[in-house]
């Protein structure tokens, strides 16, 4: 455990010009918020609503470039001289991985305190059961579904480049795994689409429906219709198993590469 956790430090002093950034951008997606002085309460909402999933998305891409810069960072084998030994290619890969979690759980739960920030301004009142599910429970399941997948994947692609690449620049095993992608991803969905809700959904903001009356009034019987039947169906579980198992295997796989190159 102490050797994982000197990892985990060493990935904190190589990454924290882009960690530290990322947070640090929050002020500046907070300020661009309240720079938002449209009149109308709903148009008002959506731009501000809009800006935080272009943080969201950004915040994403970051993440993905700061653990796919594993290649550059450990040619040369500092790691090993820090620790001495080699370090496992399980708690190597652990390690950034976890560093880059934690990173992206702090960066999306903010989000979700701005998402309750801008409903507030606009009037909408959550109670607690949907503030809770607004931030902690829907950054948790966006994280495990959408980002952590994807940064595991890019672990293994930077990983397999470097293990096995064929010429000076890695391009050609790289390249084929990037167009390989599509029809896996592709492959991927059908899949979950196909067992989904076979588990009994989470029911999530089940009285923001009220809160919404509150605040707008009665809204279209059809928008009514389909908030509820959403509301009632619930975030389908199914996924999120998924993409969890899918994310370990992945990780195992570089572990298992790295182990093997360094071996």
């Amino acid at each position: 455990m102490k050797r994982f956790m000197t990892l985990v430090w060493l990935e904190h002093r190589r990454n924290w010009m882009w960690s530290l950034p990322l947070l640090g951008s929050l002020l500046f997606w907070a300020w661009g918020i309240k720079q938002v002085l449209i009149m109308d309460v709903a148009e008002r909402l959506a731009i501000r609503s809009g800006l935080l999933l272009a943080a969201a998305v950004i915040g994403a891409v970051v993440l993905a470039i700061m653990v796919g810069r594993i290649r550059s960072e450990t040619r040369n084998g500092q790691y090993q001289v820090l620790l001495m030994t080699p370090p496992s290619g399980y708690a190597h890969i652990g390690a950034r991985f976890a560093y880059a979690a934690a990173i992206g759980f702090a960066y999306y739960i903010a989000i979700g305190f701005m998402f309750w920030w801008i409903l507030e301004l606009a009037g909408l009142h959550l109670d607690a059961r949907s503030l809770f599910d607004l931030i902690l429970f829907t950054p948790f399941y966006a994280l495990n579904i959408t980002v952590l997948p994807m940064l595991a994947y890019v672990l293994l692609l930077m990983v397999f480049i470097s293990a096995f690449r064929i010429s000076g620049s890695g391009w050609i095993p790289g390249l084929t795994m990037l167009l390989a992608s599509p029809f896996a991803y592709s492959w991927l969905g059908e899949g979950i689409v196909k067992v989904a809700y076979t588990l009994p959904g989470w029911k999530l903001f089940v009285n923001a429906p009220a809160a919404i009356i509150e605040r707008f009034g009665q809204i279209d019987p059809e928008i009514g219709t389909e908030i509820n039947t959403a509301i009632y169906a619930g975030a389908p579980i199914e996924p999120l198993l998924i993409m969890i198992g899918l994310t370990i295997v992945l990780l195992v796989v570089t572990g298992r590469i790295w182990q093997e190159v360094e071996a």
